[in-house]
């Protein structure tokens, strides 16, 4: 539990809501309870890939393993709101987090009005002068992040037989997550029981960054053509895969064709034209809901 957890419901929520006209409240007197927000990368932040096991497995397809050192997320805004308006006046302070060390918590939120809220939203943004860290978060790594933009940044090591490729990966963007949906129960967003410690989960899916199809309903984990790319006497960046300027048809370290076509679908706008805007478009769906659940992405 993180004891500083820098949330809180502002007191006379409706009252002061109101006053302030800011948030619209409800009728409705259903009692209150409290919400705790956790983050997760799951297995995969700690330990890598391969992760799981049997049909679970997710795995490289081209036989590369990859072990995360950071994986650092920082977030600006958490809301808690119902598709007829109403707006829980909670106040979400801006918070980073490692993945790898473990699944903080990053807001503990009391006196929530007992309620399904069907419209959860949350933000991925470069911290701020007052972001705070989650857990063991470095100082230095955190004003990288502050310093160049960075919404995300991981540190990882990918092997496959004589190879080794260090990576560092920053993601200059802002998005923001809304509309999530709970897969605890296949809901929308989460409910709140009166008089009960309610739990909720933002959960990071890395496997996108490293998908080759947006498209395919079981897309390929794949890493080759990253590997092509990689410096020697460096981490392989974002701007290293901007090398690999055709998505359909990748190449190998020697220029010839490796018979890869990634497929970034339509969704993506603009539709990404390398492999450095393919990962980076990727990485903006990474947030879910309470494990598989998917949210609105808007991309600013």
């Amino acid at each position: 539990m993180n004891k500083h957890s820098g949330s809180r419901l502002v007191s006379g929520y409706c009252g002061l809501a109101l006053l302030a006209g800011t948030f619209a409240c409800s009728d409705e007197d259903s009692g209150e309870g409290e919400l705790t927000v956790h983050i997760s990368g799951e297995e995969a932040a700690q330990s890598g890939y391969p992760v799981g096991s049997g049909e679970d497995e997710i795995a490289f397809a081209d036989g590369w393993t990859l072990e995360f050192h950071k994986v650092l997320v920082s977030l600006t805004d958490f809301s808690l709101e119902t598709a007829n308006g109403d707006r829980a006046a909670i106040e979400a302070d801006p918070v980073v987090a490692d993945l790898h060390v473990g699944e903080p918590v990053l807001w503990n939120f009391r006196a929530v009005p007992a309620k399904r809220w069907d419209r959860v939203g949350y933000r991925y943004a470069p911290p701020t002068d007052e972001s705070r860290r989650a857990d063991e978060v470095d100082t230095a790594d955190l004003e990288r992040m502050r310093s160049e933009g960075y919404s995300v940044y991981i540190e990882a090591t990918a092997r496959k037989a004589d190879q080794q490729v260090e990576l560092a990966w920053g993601f200059p963007f802002v998005v923001q997550m809304s509309e999530c949906q709970n897969a605890s129960d296949g809901t929308d967003g989460v409910v709140v029981r009166d008089n009960a410690q309610n739990t909720a989960q933002i959960t990071v899916h890395l496997d996108h960054l490293f998908f080759d199809s947006y498209v395919a309903e079981e897309p390929a984990l794949r890493f080759d053509a990253m590997a092509a790319v990689a410096p020697q006497d460096g981490p392989l960046r974002l701007d290293d895969l901007a090398k690999q300027n055709n998505l359909s048809d990748l190449k190998d370290r020697d220029g010839h064709s490796l018979g890869l076509a990634y497929d970034p679908g339509s969704d993506f706008k603009p539709v990404p034209k390398d492999l450095a805007q393919y990962v980076t478009a990727a990485a903006t769906t990474t947030g879910h809901w309470n494990g598989e659940g998917h949210c609105v992405y808007t991309r600013q």
